[in-house]
């Protein structure tokens, strides 16, 4: 690495350092205080305590063989007895103040998180930088990313007030043996430091092994997959690929073990040539009487120190490299650009939605995904909007939620353009089924309820949406009952009974449109039809976009938009458009010849 890269790299580490600790004190101010005066003090009485020690032993020595005053005694037997309590206390102490700060920041700084993930624009969610950043602040930031870095920034500055303290008084007591510390503690340090970043560079390199070896191992525990192992008898082969998994692992781990062995060996033969040294040097000035006895004892005392100093700064700061590091995801984080936030200025109830020569392009891709498009849709009108797979349809409609702005053209929702909205004003105008509807392992009561959280409490509203949409048998175990298997006692839910709950928050939102994308994919054809039919009586007194590649649910539109190429194909209704022979009715006698041949087979296996 070159040295411009290696400056860098420190710039950044100290960039990251004072932006952690600027948070820490931002959400947890009053115990980050405590906590650092608690600290730096317990590093600064280490050392005091030694040297106290140091002066109260030449002081009685002084009194007992030359009459000296035994008051200068006295203080430094005070001093001693007050150093000696005090740096146990705040040693203790400083855990306990730790907790409380990570306790203080659970609190804090997860809804700050939160709140940032709902504000930032939504296109960062499809780019993969953002999501490999977002999934490692998701991850409990305040402990992991903060937390953590200003933790090691702290026990670095303590060793390092510790290690400075007693090399003092090794200068004090005998050059040679301040030298020798200072010299033995540059290789040990870089020995130490070394070691450390081989177990993380390991740690790093076997990140993606790790994962495979916990999937391989944990798809024997996953009923879903355990059903196909046991059937296709595949269990040999999933054995294998996991022991050659831990195989590579293992070629990892015994590298690293070899280094720090040798690394270990090297540090215990220098810690014993300075201890040997260092004793030889004070008994011998001791003797000579260049030496006293308190820097005798206080030096002897420090040497059993000393070693584990130097291991607790090196350590602390290639820790501190690696935590910084990560420390930069929050920072980066936060950064992101958020949505501006506009002012509600109302949707009127019979608001039209019009699209006006509108264009769009995904954030850093270059083909065109819709162009020119233009269509009204009155208030109250049942529309579809149709085409075959990437035509467009579906970012049609991200675009009329605000999740995207379009890169040319207006959106109107009443006559106001999108953009000047806030976002309670898109949601009273817009709710939305998406293809990829959320299934959230909560209660069955919170699942419906998002689509009005005014109804939270309202079992006959809740029960009324979810029979309209066709799950009345996930009601069987109550409103309460917990979908998923997060909680005891929750109930496993198909995918099928996912979306007819996805749908009944459309069906219980008050919003002027109600959009369903896709929203009988998962559904059979019996079912489809009585969704539809659902549909027709729920939504008559609301607007309805619905995107399907099922045609069938077209024929109910008072209006059917044929998106083709990114572009405004044809509009009219299913009579209007079947008469014309386009697109539309190429589809539609496709998908009507599909179900026509599956009749036809089915009633000669009958036959």
């Amino acid at each position: 690495m070159s040295n411009t890269q290696n400056e860098d790299k420190r710039k950044h580490i100290f960039s990251n350092c004072i932006f952690a600790a600027k948070t820490i004190f931002k959400y947890a101010p009053v115990v980050s205080t405590i906590y650092t005066i608690t600290a730096l003090t317990a590093g600064f009485l280490t050392p005091l305590s030694i040297y106290c020690l140091q002066r109260l032993i030449d002081s009685i020595t002084a009194y007992a063989t030359a009459g000296a005053d035994i008051k200068q005694a006295a203080i430094w037997g005070g001093l001693s007895v007050f150093a000696w309590a005090s740096v146990p206390m705040f040693w203790l102490i400083q855990p306990k103040m730790g907790r409380y700060m990570n306790r203080n920041l659970r609190n804090t700084l997860p809804p700050v998180v939160i709140k940032k993930f709902t504000d930032i624009e939504y296109h960062n969610f499809e780019e993969q930088h953002f999501n490999d950043v977002a999934a490692r602040v998701g991850n409990r930031p305040q402990q992991y990313i903060i937390y953590t870095t200003y933790l090691n920034i702290l026990c670095f500055i303590q060793e390092s007030i510790i290690l400075i303290g007693i090399l003092g008084l090794f200068f004090a007591a005998s050059l040679w043996i301040g030298i020798g510390a200072a010299l033995i503690g540059i290789p040990i340090a870089i020995l130490q430091s070394y070691s450390a970043e081989k177990s993380a560079r390991m740690s790093r390199d076997t990140t993606t092994d790790q994962r495979r070896g916990e999937y391989l191992q944990g798809v024997f525990s996953d009923k879903h997959s355990a059903y196909e192992i046991k059937i296709f008898r595949a269990k040999n082969y999933f054995l294998d690929l996991w022991h050659e998994n831990t195989r590579k692992l293992n070629v990892w781990y015994k590298k690293t073990v070899k280094t720090n062995l040798w690394v270990s060996s090297i540090v215990s033969l220098l810690k014993i040539s300075y201890t040997s040294f260092a004793v030889f040097t004070l008994v011998l000035g001791f003797i000579s009487g260049n030496i006293g006895l308190g820097t005798l004892v206080s030096v002897i005392n420090a040497l059993g120190m000393l070693f584990g100093v130097i291991n607790g700064v090196s350590n602390n700061y290639s820790s501190l490299v690696g935590v910084a590091y990560k420390a930069k995801f929050f920072k980066e984080f936060m950064s992101y650009e958020e949505r501006i936030q506009n002012d509600s200025v109302g949707i009127s109830k019979d608001a039209n939605i019009v699209f006006d020569n509108v264009s769009f392009t995904y954030p850093n891709t270059q083909r065109e995904i819709l162009r020119n498009v233009s269509f009204k849709i009155n208030s109250r009108e049942k529309a579809a909007i149709v085409g075959v797979n990437g035509a467009g349809k579906s970012t049609i409609i991200k675009l009329l939620c605000g999740l995207y702005k379009p890169n040319g053209g207006h959106i109107y929702i009443g006559g106001k353009d999108i953009n000047t909205l806030s976002q309670d004003d898109v949601r009273h105008a817009v709710s939305v089924v998406f293809q990829d509807y959320g299934c959230y392992q909560m209660t069955l009561r919170e699942n419906i309820a998002f689509g009005d959280l005014s109804a939270l409490n309202d079992d006959e509203r809740l029960s009324e949406a979810l029979k309209r949409a066709g799950a009345d048998e996930v009601l069987e175990k109550g409103l309460d009952v917990h979908l998923g298997r997060l909680y005891e006692g929750g109930i496993d839910v198909s995918k099928g009974q996912w979306q007819r709950i996805a749908v009944a928050r459309a069906f219980l939102s008050k919003a002027n449109y109600v959009v369903l994308d896709e929203p009988t994919a998962s559904l059979d054809p019996i079912a489809e039809s009585r969704m539809y039919s659902a549909f027709s009586e729920i939504l008559s007194e609301r607007g309805t976009i619905i995107i399907s590649h099922r045609l069938a649910s077209a024929k109910m539109a008072d209006k059917i938009i044929v998106i083709e190429g990114g572009e405004v194909a044809a509009v009219g209704n299913h009579a209007e458009l079947m008469a014309e022979g386009g697109l539309y009715a190429v589809m539609f006698e496709e998908q009507s010849s599909w179900y026509q041949d599956d009749s036809a087979q089915s009633g000669e296996v009958l036959a």
